[in-house]
């Protein structure tokens, strides 16, 4: 990750660790960043958002799942993340998937010719409005579960060519996020 990236991430954390209504709780999962113990924070912060009742908007739920992703502790806290309360309507242009939530696809359905398309595309993030979805690709392990990681991110949907964000390439849970949010235009 480069020092850019690193800064726009910590811009991200930030805005998350700003959820928090309590001084002291802000204050120590920012102090998670600053010493570099970002998972503890990620579960520190969900931890707090659930047990104050905290509601959240969407937009700010899409990217605490992408942070953390991007950390590796999607798998841990995605169950949680998906279950924060919601501010106004559940309804709203972005919703995080939990899990299990929609039905996983062939990525070769989606992505024919492309090196992905061996692997399995699992609905996370749906543009209500366009029906355009984020989806995490993971190969099948040979006993048949997912990998444990992504092998990249796929934002598809009616109408919409799929665009490929490889996971080798620096911020490409982030770069996927923005081409589902910013490519809607119908919401």
């Amino acid at each position: 990750m480069s020092a850019q990236e690193y800064a726009a991430e910590a811009v991200v954390w930030s805005r998350l660790a700003g959820l928090l209504s309590a001084p002291g709780d802000r204050e120590e999962v920012q102090d998670c960043w600053d010493i570099g113990e970002q998972e503890a924070g990620l579960e520190l912060l969900v931890d707090r958002l659930l047990g104050r009742g905290t509601r959240i908007e969407e937009p700010a739920r899409a990217e605490l799942a992408v942070m953390a992703e991007q950390w590796g502790e999607w798998d841990w806290l995605g169950t949680r993340i998906t279950s924060l309360p919601h501010v106004g309507e559940e309804a709203g242009r972005l919703r995080v998937l939990q899990d299990g939530a929609e039905e996983t696809r062939p990525a070769g359905f989606v992505l024919p010719e492309h090196p992905l398309a061996a692997s399995v595309l699992v609905p996370w993030i749906v543009c209500a409005p366009c029906e355009r979805v984020l989806a995490r690709a993971h190969r099948r392990e040979e006993w048949g579960a997912l990998s444990f990681l992504a092998e990249g991110y796929v934002v598809f949907g009616p109408g919409f060519a799929p665009v490929v964000f490889p996971r080798e390439e620096p911020g490409a849970a982030w770069d996927a996020l923005a081409a589902l949010r910013d490519g809607c235009d119908r919401g």
